[in-house]
């Protein structure tokens, strides 16, 4: 007690005192002659002590060893949702396992006169402009013409790679716009050419990089024109 004073809260060693008080009491009693009546009792609470003793040493040993296993959500975690595999739920259907997997292993035979006839879906081909093809036209053009021309004057024409005019969809003109603009860009970053516009939305001026011919007064930050 005297070494715990600092240490120990009081209630503690109130319940120490009282222990201590009624531990001394049994072994007084304890000490009587056997025949009293006072000393029979004190054995009687002495053994069912001893007994609360030994329980309590094994509870103690159980929840140390329990303290030891993994513990749920600190050291294993469970699953979301429990798994039903092996499991029926509901009714008392009896399966041949034997058969079972008999059915299984057929299913996956590939007997060689067997032919598939199921129909196989196939996008249709569209007749659109390649930005490659666009590329080597805007080096064509602007080698013909040897001076800036604006982005619509390069697109594809009337006759070129237009075998067939009816083929000409709104579809196939938005596919010359795109590849004839996304390969303009190609080139500008590539310095094969320069791109230049005047104001937001006007006609985007395509010329040679090494040409020495000056571009109007325009800005050098194209916008989208078409």
């Amino acid at each position: 007690m005297e070494r715990a004073r600092a240490t120990i809260p009081l209630g503690h060693q109130a319940d120490w005192v009282v222990m201590a008080s009624w531990i001394l009491l049994l072994r007084s009693d304890l000490l009587l002659p056997r025949d009293a009546p006072a000393q029979q009792a004190a054995e009687r609470r002495a053994t069912d002590l001893r007994d609360r003793l030994v329980v309590l040493q094994e509870i103690q040993a159980l929840g140390a060893w329990l303290d030891q296993r993994p513990q749920l959500g600190r050291d294993v975690f469970a699953r979301g949702r429990s798994e039903a595999i092996g499991s029926v739920i509901g009714g008392s259907i009896e399966v041949d396992m034997i058969a079972f997997l008999w059915a299984c292993l057929e299913q996956f035979d590939d007997p060689t006169d067997a032919v598939d006839t199921r129909p196989i879906y196939r996008l249709p081909a569209l007749d659109l402009y390649g930005i490659p093809e666009a590329r080597d036209r805007i080096m064509r053009l602007l080698a013909e013409s040897g001076e800036a021309l604006s982005l619509d004057q390069l697109l594809p024409g009337p006759n070129q790679q237009m075998d067939q005019p009816q083929t000409e969809t709104r579809l196939r003109k938005r596919s010359a716009w795109s590849s004839t603009f996304v390969a303009s860009l190609e080139l500008a970053k590539q310095g094969d050419v320069a791109l230049a516009q005047a104001e937001n939305f006007d006609p985007i001026i395509v010329s040679v990089s090494s040409s020495d011919q000056p571009l109007p007064n325009i800005s050098s930050t194209p916008s989208a024109s078409p």
